[in-house]
């Protein structure tokens, strides 16, 4: 049973994986045995994570490639840079904040080239080649935004206002879903991984997040009381990327202490 969750002989990208989640996520590739490929805007904070991964688990074989998943030549840098790839995780994502009856189309568009036109290109360049591989996993990182909609007071003292934000991780399900079928039959599986407020992360980070005030009103709505930590979305993420997961495809996999229940 525990084989079917290693990641040994698996090669792993991660968008955005220099901070927050997407460094969690690459820890604990990297802990299951794959190698990693590592992708982000800026060569320092991939770096950092390389070496956190080497000092925690060993000579661990990674591939960094600073490149911008919004541009033409960062998709073709790490189509050519990245070589093969057996798990495709699209992490990098992010937010722009606005009264939603004025903010601007630009903004928007940011936001929606960052989390919805990235990984759909990834998914462009990767999946078919998984599919002649007859292998491949492929995760979303989606929020539990993405699924419900926003409560304002969860966010005292904050203008709290992420339209596009909300939107663009509803159409990362959209992704998923649409793809799931026609990946299915080569052996290829894609899936929404969907955090809800997790420590360290820079949503929440941005958010102001850590405020007593903030995080009385956070426990108050997650029946666990507490952030979610690293092992909580990174274990989650294996599992997605591993042989375990060979039967679960088009999914929305909501890991955020019971917050979505309600």
């Amino acid at each position: 049973m525990l084989k079917s969750l290693s990641l040994e002989g698996s090669r792993a990208l991660v968008t955005g994986s220099g901070t927050g989640i997407g460094r969690q996520i690459a820890l604990g590739f990297a802990e299951a045995g794959a190698e990693l490929i590592l992708v982000g805007r800026r060569l320092e904070p991939l770096q950092d994570t390389a070496n956190i991964a080497r000092e925690k688990f060993g000579d661990v074989q990674i591939t960094l490639v600073a490149a911008d998943v919004t541009l033409d030549e960062g998709i073709e840098k790490i189509a050519e840079q990245a070589g093969q790839v057996d798990v495709l995780c699209n992490n990098a994502g992010a937010s722009d904040w606005g009264p939603w009856q004025s903010i601007s189309l630009d903004k928007w568009r940011n936001t929606f080239a960052v989390n919805v036109e990235g990984p759909f290109r990834l998914c462009q360049i990767f999946a078919p080649k998984m599919m002649e591989r007859r292998y491949g996993r492929i995760i979303n990182i989606g929020s539990v935004y993405g699924s419900m909609g926003g409560n304002p007071a969860l966010y005292p003292g904050l203008d709290w206002d992420i339209a596009p934000y909300f939107a663009s991780k509803h159409a990362v399900h959209g992704i998923t879903h649409y793809l799931a079928p026609r990946l299915a039959p080569f052996g290829t599986t894609i899936n929404t991984l969907s955090p809800g407020g997790f420590a360290g992360s820079e949503m929440n980070e941005k958010a102001g997040t850590g405020t007593d005030a903030q995080l009385n009103a956070f426990y108050d709505q997650v029946p666990m009381r507490r952030l979610g930590g690293s092992d909580d979305i990174s274990a989650a993420a294996v599992f997605l990327a591993s042989q375990g997961s060979k039967y679960m495809t088009g999914q929305n996999v909501i890991v955020d202490g019971g917050w979505s229940i309600w």
